[in-house]
């Protein structure tokens, strides 16, 4: 592989996994007011666990000893985040408590938005990253078509 498309696979992983933050971050958002989902149960804010690729002779994996970095990044997985509900007070609710009391997600929009931002800068910038690499390459083949 050339070093224009190292360039552009590692910017490409870099956009697939912020685009996949980006989708989660929306789920909570989403389900910020959800009290129940369609299987009665409580929406549980998640969070998209990433990381640097590594390569072993196996091919890829996560985290081993005996890797080395391959280059750009992977999802390692989603996971639940451990956050106490928001409760309040609803007496009318259908899902009130005996106290009158409503459990909605634990979801911070602050650290959500502030989060979301971040991660289409993310995004952004490895869009930039991978317009410039396939530039260069489409440079390199003219120079090299002109000898």
């Amino acid at each position: 592989m050339t070093a224009a498309g190292t360039i552009a696979a590692i910017a490409r992983s870099g956009m697939e996994v912020e685009w996949q933050r980006i989708e989660v971050i929306a789920r909570n958002l989403a389900n910020a007011g959800t009290t129940r989902m369609a299987s009665g149960e409580a929406y549980v804010p998640q969070r998209l666990i990433s990381g640097p690729a590594f390569m072993t002779q196996a091919g890829v994996a996560p985290w081993p000893a005996d890797a080395r970095p391959a280059g750009g990044v992977r999802i390692y997985g989603i996971e639940a985040m451990d956050t106490q509900p928001r409760l309040m007070h609803e007496p009318a609710h259908p899902h009130a408590d005996a106290n009158g009391n409503v459990a909605y997600p634990g979801i911070d929009h602050a650290a959500e938005m502030t989060l979301l931002i971040q991660s289409q800068r993310i995004y952004e910038a490895n869009v930039a990253v991978y317009n410039l690499a396939r530039t260069m390459y489409a440079r390199a083949l003219e120079i090299g078509s002109r000898s």
